[in-house]
């Protein structure tokens, strides 16, 4: 064989090569913010709420105010993300969720429909939220 040939074949290898590493770090992210998606509910429905809390970060880095002490009164039933958006680049999202809670002092079952927008740091590959932390009343 050829010079030329072993060129061709060395330049198809590389583009499977980086191809591949590219669907895997899109993979990555995707994978990662399922965990972040998961984490976040499973913090808010076990009243875990200060962990919750932790993912309410802007891409600046501050966080908005909070008042976690009110939420003592509040039980969260159940957590259904209804839909969820991911950027082309794989570093934002907008997740729709229904939260379903009562306040301890009433027996009713309320609903709070959320609706957060996500990014990833893409440093440290971990998902934040850009925004409020959920109000309940």
């Amino acid at each position: 064989m050829n010079i030329n040939v072993w060129s061709n074949i060395i330049i198809i290898f590389l583009f499977v090569f980086l191809s591949g590493c590219i669907q895997y770090k899109e993979q990555k992210k995707v994978q990662n913010l399922e965990s972040a998606l998961t984490s976040y509910d499973v913090a808010l429905r076990w009243a875990k709420y200060q962990d919750a809390y932790s993912y309410h970060v802007s891409p600046n880095g501050t966080q908005p105010p909070a008042d976690l002490d009110a939420l003592r009164e509040i039980s969260i039933t159940g957590i259904k993300v209804v839909e969820k958006t991911i950027n082309e680049d794989h570093t934002e999202a907008n997740v729709k969720s229904v939260v379903s809670y009562f306040l301890k002092t009433y027996g009713t079952v309320k609903e709070l429909k959320l609706e957060t927008n996500w990014w990833v740091n893409e440093k440290t590959g971990q998902w934040f939220i850009d925004g409020e932390f959920p109000k309940f009343e």
